[in-house]
């Protein structure tokens, strides 16, 4: 399974910048502009979302503290 990358994000954002009706559409419908994005670009997203596992050295007790998880940026 795949789901955009930082990368693609960064290109994601870009795209909504120059065009407004992509940035509607990302606004409106997320996954319908991801699957579009990715017909421009030849990729095939099963999930808009990757989710990380949970830090190993992170207690579940802990997790209201941990700074340092990563995610999409968010929407324009």
């Amino acid at each position: 399974m795949s789901a955009p990358t930082t990368k693609d994000w960064g290109r994601i954002h870009a795209k909504a910048w120059r065009d407004s009706d992509f940035r509607k559409l990302l606004e409106q419908d997320p996954k319908k502009a991801i699957t579009q994005y990715g017909k421009e670009v030849g990729k095939k997203f099963d999930r808009i979302v990757k989710i990380a596992a949970r830090p190993k050295k992170v207690k579940p007790e802990d997790l209201h503290r941990h700074k340092t998880a990563t995610a999409p940026p968010a929407c324009c």
